[in-house]
């Protein structure tokens, strides 16, 4: 009797250390994953910014102007990539301004008129970015007119 109790002492603790360890390991690695990313994500907008200044100050505006563009897009596109459902209203309320204030860039600068080509039945079409469809999205969500060129 004596030896089936310790049994399921020994063999309780060791169930619960084994997932409590679990636990421990899948925290530190999500921490260490998103640590990654986040360092990723901030050399990644300091390459940009490092490229538009010299394209700046070689008197090609141009260039860098097209290098920025590149990045917001890129940056609506992975927003709407790794997008959860959002945890907070403030997550939420970052998310459309940061959407709002691309549309009025994008309106300024006349329209969502980036494109690529793509070959359907033998013909090449001109379609819409990811992130310009992302943003023709939003936009006609929040009941905003679209401008059309």
């Amino acid at each position: 009797m004596k030896s089936k109790i310790i049994a399921w002492v020994i063999g309780g603790t060791f169930t619960l250390l084994v997932f409590f360890s679990g636990f421990v390991s899948a925290f530190y690695l999500n921490y260490a994953s998103l640590a990654n990313t986040y360092t990723k994500e901030h050399i990644d907008n300091g390459r940009f910014m490092l490229w538009a200044l010299k394209l700046l100050e070689q008197d090609e505006t141009e260039k860098a102007k097209d290098f920025l563009r590149s990045q917001v897009t890129t940056k609506v596109l992975i927003v709407e990539t790794v997008r959860l459902p959002p945890t907070s209203k403030r997550e939420l309320e970052l998310i459309e301004n940061f959407y709002s204030e691309v549309i009025d860039y994008f309106e300024s600068q006349g329209g969502f008129n980036e494109t690529f080509q793509v070959m359907e039945n033998d013909v090449w079409v001109t379609k819409p970015t990811p992130s310009m469809s992302i943003l023709e999205k939003f936009k006609s969500e929040q009941n905003m007119p679209i401008k059309q060129d």
